[in-house]
């Protein structure tokens, strides 16, 4: 499926806004094109935790320039990433999430978080915490949040939306569907992964932008609400913390 059929698909179930998220140099520079391209398509600029051991500073002097892009509204993914490698490469992540913190602080733009530790830990949420209270980082939005409501509430409490995936529809995301519960929807995004974590029932397939309506829709059953309240007040949420008019 190409953008154009993505987009088209997504608006049709009432997407309004996009944001394509970069990994790299050369995904922020392919999310910064399709942003160009399409006008409810918004870009975000970044180099992943697990890239840190292969890159320098060079590469993040590159994603000061792309944060100049009109249509760049957060600085992402950038983070913390515990889960494939432990914390051998945490050095270099630690110095990466910096000075990618630095560009987002220079260019006023919230960052788009992705933190991940082993089962059953939360090592780098805690180190990722620290990190952002020591840079004096309030914008931003906690991606794919899949923990208990205490740490939510942590990162609330600075400033952070929590960002619900398309996780929260499985059966022992229990954690997860913990956390929607407790927190106010003042604190809530709703986000796909695309083209990952498929919520069910169409969990299998290859996870597109228009499957957002049924994360919305659990939501909604979760917290007694109706869907279109969910709908608006995470849209709202969305369009703020991007500043999208």
């Amino acid at each position: 499926m190409d953008s154009s059929e993505i987009v088209e698909k997504a608006k049709k179930v009432g997407v309004r806004y996009f944001c394509n998220v970069g990994f790299d140099i050369k995904s922020s520079k392919k999310a910064i094109q399709q942003a160009a391209k399409y006008n409810e398509v918004y870009a975000a600029v970044g180099i992943h935790p697990n890239e840190a051991h292969k890159v320098n500073l060079l590469d993040v002097e590159e994603i000061d320039t792309l944060a100049n892009g009109e249509k760049v509204v957060a600085i992402g993914e950038i983070g913390l990433d515990y889960y494939h490698d432990g914390t051998k490469y945490k050095e270099q992540q630690v110095a990466l999430f910096e000075a990618q913190l630095d560009v987002a602080k220079k260019h006023d733009l919230p960052v788009s978080l992705h933190i991940r530790d082993k089962d059953g830990k939360q090592d780098a949420y805690h180190d990722a915490l620290e990190i952002l209270k020591n840079k004096k980082i309030t914008k931003g939005i906690v991606h794919c949040y899949t923990q208990d409501p205490d740490l939510a509430a942590k990162f609330i409490k600075e400033g952070y939306y929590i960002s619900i995936p398309g996780i929260v529809t499985f059966k022992g995301a229990t954690d997860l569907q913990d956390t929607v519960k407790a927190i106010s929807l003042n604190s809530m995004l709703l986000e796909t992964d695309a083209p990952y974590l498929t919520p069910d029932p169409m969990r299998g397939k290859l996870n597109t932008s228009e499957y957002i309506v049924y994360t919305a829709e659990y939501v909604a059953k979760l917290k007694n609400m109706d869907v279109a309240d969910i709908v608006s007040a995470t849209a709202i949420n969305a369009k703020k913390i991007f500043n999208i008019k």
